[in-house]
């Protein structure tokens, strides 16, 4: 083997995948042709005297021949339609998921073994590929810094591959829970099959320390919040314990607490026998989402997974850990007695998902001491799916250096900003740092109890292959049947451990020949990492200034500029200045040269490679502050910049991706970035995230290149929401109501601001048109007609003015109908009102469905009351109500509230879905309503009648389409954007109403879901394949 490139040798970077243009191809194919000829020659050499099994003569039929070209024409047909539809993880341009081209000895690896096959379930299905799989275990655990010498003794680390990191979690959570209940299971044996041992056998509390001078206490005597807390290492030492003090066989000791354990018996039966209420784990409010997935698969239970506040920059927030297990220690029950919770475990992350953050583990770890002291022990777990291959970039004197530092001062000090990289920024890529309290977490990885790495994730190996580690090789016997024997170097089976049976061995052969070429240490995906962690500071650099206080927009990233974090406006400008000056407008050369400029690099963006950034758009000088309007403008720029179904056809100059970051769970986090966008309101933002895995954009300019197609998306995309929050003069359309009085119900839209009302009005219409519009319902008594507006107006001009100009159409979902009559409407007055931007808008009913109730003492009409989006419009002519004595000249409006549980009913079908649902919908004409209450408010607390019966009548109007419709950007002749070129629903813009073109949004038709060509796609490909097979 060739000796490894030095540190500093980007070049060697260039060795490991195939290149975004397929660079390294040649070196692919003599790669794969020896693997395979290999494969072969095994296959020829194994009992070479054996007959062939598929002689020429086979080969020579039609039948053979018919399925070979079968196979031939299969992979010309979906090989270009992959290069064509398939994300291009492998080209820079993509910066969305974790994901990037794979290593190229990973491809290698995974297709040498995938050729055989193994399955590493057993030693007998995989005997070379459990070694390996072990031996990637060894490699992991020691990269982060677990003992992996026999020697040395216990703890002894060891890790399997998994299938992802999700599992790797769900194993983690079960060993943690398992390992809580060991000693309660050990304690009823010991009344049993282990009653010998009762009178002598001793362990440490929680509280008590090997050299602390105090006596063990006999296990039969802990009470049981004792047992619940014995230290896991502790815990993992009992069996051994047994074994040497008492010569019990590890099988003896299998049979005995078999009967007791919670893998037999479950947790609840265990939690009774003890009188245990629930018992609590600790994570990050920013968690993966397999976390609380996990806690329901495990039978702990979401609601007692508790996520902790994160601070600005989305990691955990230690003082906010500290104040929730004090609240543990301090818990009492409904009579007022002392009744702590216990805890399963804390987990820190090292590197979100979503934010790349790094919880402060050592400040986690610090926590935990505090408590045991306290009497109060639990397992630390580290989710480093994303992070824990960024050990790499960190060189071992500055683990331990980090590691001193850290125990020698208290945990709010940490090591001052290194520069132990600066021997390598003579290259054309220059690797970036970790920032200090980055690198204090993953030097105390080696403390946690189990530590979850994905190497499909940032170890750029092929899908399966996620891992999980543990401290102590012991603990993985929590999660199996298999007795916790002595330590033996022998092979064993993997599968035995954790959640999988079968499993490829080619994951790990995968792994391994990453591991081996490019290598786990700073030379190798520490060089690699460290290119990817520079370009994505670059890119954090144009997020951070790419707005300016006359751009039309506002971007900005989760992760404050050191300026932001306690300079002045002044300041922070100047910051973002120095940055477009000395940051972008540099080479990478000259920017690692500039000591100062460079010390801001090392501390500016995220902790691991991703950046989280969010839009806000300004209408003039005003900045927009619905965070409902911003979620959607930052949903319509993923969306241009995403391989979706609707756009897979063309090729994004970015890719990203999205997510929405809950008020809920970030609190202040999220609050400080509303504030920085313009933004009010505790609603959920929909943010963007731009993941950052490949060493080469900045070399080659890419990363300018695409921050300005972000821009210029950004810039398109903004018109839509000026568009759809401007307030210009429209065209406005009303169902019209009743006969004897005329009551108008605007037809609104939640999704553009000239028709974002709730109204319902009464006028007079002209002695010719009421006349015509009376005798049309006379003979037509279940047609809707429309009241147009004639002229382009707004609402408010409207009711100022207290009159308008309009035509009376019938309604049709067929289009535009000729009017009827023209007249003028006068004396207007306002029944409803309501705006519906959505700070106005209030949650979904629970128990009932309000309707507005207006009319005459001769007839009443109803009209569905908006109280959130999406929603449905449901309006009633003449309707019927039982024992109603109302006064309308002087209460103009009440409400009905019918007794159906709105919460539970949106969102309402389509009007296709609806028009074409087996059973009737239930707002139609004639029906019946009962145990209806009306009041006097929309709530339905000043009561005026308590129960009564409502009847439709025949006219009934129902839309969700026209309401709900998200309105549609199109470019004129000339490619501008501008208010006649947006799409909108029948009758709402001037652009139908003119009569430029036919919208029919409301006709019944059923929308093409968007995987429809994907599927049309497959199903031909099967024809076409049936169509030529050889029977």
């Amino acid at each position: 083997m060739e000796p490894r490139p030095q540190p500093g040798d980007s070049n060697a970077v260039g060795a490991w995948f195939l290149g975004p243009q397929g660079e390294n191809t040649s070196a692919l194919v003599t790669f794969l042709t020896s693997a395979l000829n290999h494969h072969i020659n095994g296959r020829r050499n194994y009992f070479p005297e054996d007959a062939s099994s598929i002689p020429p003569q086979m080969q020579a039929t039609d039948a053979f021949r018919g399925n070979m070209a079968n196979l031939q024409a299969l992979i010309d047909d979906l090989g270009p339609k992959l290069a064509e539809h398939g994300a291009p993880f492998w080209n820079p341009r993509y910066n969305a998921h974790m994901t990037m081209d794979t290593s190229l000895p990973g491809i290698v690896g995974y297709f040498t073994a995938m050729l055989s096959n193994p399955n590493n379930v057993a030693v007998e299905a995989s005997p070379l590929t459990t070694v390996i799989e072990t031996s990637v275990g060894k490699d992991l655990a020691n990269l982060v810094g677990y003992n992996i010498d026999i020697a040395e003794g216990n703890p002894i680390g060891w890790g399997h591959i998994t299938c992802d990191g999700s599992v790797a979690n769900l194993e983690s959570i079960w060993a943690a829970r398992n390992l809580k209940f060991y000693p309660l299971s050990l304690r009823l044996a010991m009344k049993k099959e282990l009653s010998f041992i009762a009178e002598s056998f001793v362990v440490p509390t929680c509280t008590q320390l090997p050299d602390d001078g105090s006596e063990p206490k006999l296990l039969k005597d802990f009470t049981t919040w004792e047992l619940l807390n014995i230290t896991p290492s502790n815990i993992l030492d009992i069996p051994t314990r047994l074994t040497d003090q008492y010569s019990i066989t590890p099988q003896f000791l299998q049979d005995a607490l078999k009967p007791y354990l919670a893998q037999t018996l479950g947790k609840d039966r265990l939690e009774k026998e003890y009188d245990i209420g629930s018992m609590a784990y600790f994570a990050s409010a920013a968690m993966h989402y397999s976390w609380p997935k996990g806690m329901a698969i495990t039978g702990i239970g979401s609601e007692n997974m508790i996520a902790v506040n994160v601070d600005h920059s989305a990691r955990m927030d230690p003082e906010d850990l500290r104040r929730r297990l004090q609240e543990c220690l301090d818990a009492k029950d409904e009579q007022g007695n002392p009744c702590p919770r216990a805890v399963y475990a804390v987990m820190a992350i090292i590197g979100s998902t979503e934010h790349g953050a790094c919880d402060p583990l050592k400040d986690i770890l610090d926590i935990r001491e505090e408590f045991r002291q306290k009497g109060l022990s639990f397992v630390v777990h580290a989710d480093g799916a994303w992070g824990t291959y960024f050990t790499t970039v960190v060189p071992q004197d500055v683990l331990d250096a980090s590691l001193k530092l850290s125990n020698e001062f208290s945990g709010s000090q940490s090591m001052s900003s290194n520069e132990y990289h600066k021997a390598r920024h003579d290259n054309f890529v220059p690797t970036a740092p970790l920032k200090t309290k980055t690198i204090e977490s993953i030097a105390h990885l080696r403390f946690c109890d189990s530590i979850t790495v994905d190497p499909h994730k940032s170890g750029y190996i092929q899908y399966p292959a996620g891992g999980l580690l543990y401290r102590d090789q012991r603990m993985r016997y929590q999660v199996t049947w298999t007795s916790p024997i002595v330590y033996r170097n022998e092979l064993e089976s993997i599968g035995v451990y954790g959640v999988e049976g079968s499993k490829p061995g080619a994951a790990p052969v995968a792994t391994w020949f990453s591991h081996q070429i490019i290598g786990l240490d700073t030379k190798g995906y520490g060089q690699l990492l460290g290119e990817t962690l520079f370009s994505a500071v670059r890119m954090y650099a144009h997020l951070a200034t790419m707005s300016t206080s006359t751009s039309e927009f506002i971007v900005r990233p989760l992760n404050l500029l050191p300026a932001e974090m306690h300079g002045t406006p002044e300041e922070i400008e100047a910051q973002k200045n120095l940055i477009r000056e000395k940051v972008l407008s540099v080479s990478n050369r000259e920017l690692v040269n500039d000591a100062d400029t460079w010390k801001l690099v090392v501390d500016m963006g995220s902790d691991l490679s991703i950046n989280a950034f969010a839009v806000n758009f300004k209408i003039g000088d005003t900045v927009n502050e619905d965070i409902v309007e911003a979620n959607y403008l930052n949903k319509r720029i993923f969306e241009a910049l995403s391989i979706t179904d609707a756009n897979s056809d063309r090729k994004p100059d970015l890719i990203l991706t999205s997510t929405v970051l809950s008020h809920k769970s970030y609190g202040k986090c999220l609050t400080a970035l509303k504030d920085r966008l313009g933004l009010k309101g505790d609603q959920d933002l929909y943010t963007l995230v731009n993941v950052v895995m490949s060493p080469w954009p900045t070399a080659t300019g890419l990363t300018t290149s695409v921050a300005q197609s972000l821009q210029d998306t950004i810039i398109k995309e903004r018109e839509v929401s000026v568009l759809r929050n401007m307030l210009t003069d429209d065209f406005h359309a009303f169902v019209l109501q009743g006969t004897d009085e005329m009551f108008a119900v605007h037809l609104a839209m939640f999704n553009l601001e000239n028709h974002r009302m709730q109204l319902i009005i009464t006028g007079t219409l002209s002695s010719d048109m009421k006349g015509t519009y009376t005798q049309a319902r006379e003979s037509n008594p279940d047609t809707v007609y429309l009241l147009v507006h004639d002229t382009a107006t707004t609402l408010s001009k409207i009711l100022a003015a207290k009159e308008f100009d309009a035509r009376i159409e019938p309604f049709s979902p067929n289009g535009r109908q000729p009017p009827i009559a023209k007249g003028k409407i006068t004396d207007v007055k306002v029944i409803v009102c309501k705006k519906l931007n959505s700070k106005y808008l209030t949650p979904y009913p629970t128990r009932s469905m309000p309707f507005a109730l207006y009319g005459t003492d001769i007839q009443t009409h109803i009209d569905h009351v908006y109280t959130a989006f999406p929603n449905i419009h449901m309006s009633a002519d003449q309707v019927t109500v039982d024992n109603l004595d109302n006064d309308w000249s002087r209460n103009p409006l009440l409400y009905i509230h019918l007794p159906l549980p709105e919460s539970a009913m949106q969102p309402f079908p389509s009007n296709y879905d609806r028009a074409t649902a087996a059973t009737p919908f239930f707002f139609r004409a004639g029906a019946t309503f009962k145990n209806v209450l009306i009041s006097k408010d929309v709530e339905g607390r000043d009561v005026v009648v308590a129960s009564t019966t409502v009847t439709l009548g025949k006219n009934i109007f129902v839309d969700t389409d026209m309401l709900n419709e998200d309105p549609e950007l199109k470019e004129n002749s000339e490619g501008e954007l501008g208010k006649t070129t947006l799409a909108a629903p029948f009758y709402q813009l001037e652009s139908f109403v003119g009569g430029t073109h036919q919208h029919h949004a409301s006709r019944p038709t059923r929308a093409v879901h968007p995987k429809q060509h994907h599927v049309d796609y497959v199903n031909a490909l099967k024809s076409k394949v049936n169509a030529g097979r050889v029977v």
